[in-house]
C-alpha cells in the first residue's frame, strides 16, 4: 500500500435499488456471470465455438441482467 495514490477516493458507489435482498441477488449473480464470461472468452480464443462456448455466452448474458437491474456499480471520476 506504499504506492497508493488515492485514486479510489474518486470512485462513486451507485446502488441501483434500495431493496437489500435484490441488491444481494444482483451482486451474487455478477460473480457467476464473470465466471461464465471468462469461460466463454477462453473457448473463443481457442476457436472452439461448440455447445459449451455457446452455453457460457448465454449464461453470462442471463446472469448479468440482475446485476444491471439491481447491482452495485462503482464509477470512477477521471476529471478529479
Amino acid at each position: 500500500m506504499e504506492n497508493y495514490d488515492g485514486f479510489l477516493k474518486n470512485s462513486k458507489k451507485i446502488q441501483r435499488t434500495k431493496i437489500l435482498p435484490l441488491r444481494w441477488i444482483g451482486n451474487l449473480c455478477e460473480k457467476y456471470a464473470n465466471h461464465h464470461l471468462g469461460k466463454f472468452l477462453y473457448y473463443s480464443d481457442h476457436d472452439d465455438y461448440g455447445i459449451s462456448c455457446r452455453y457460457h455466452a448465454y449464461m453470462s448474458t442471463i446472469l448479468y441482467k440482475p446485476y444491471t437491474w439491481w447491482g452495485t456499480y462503482y464509477k470512477l471520476d477521471m476529471d478529479k
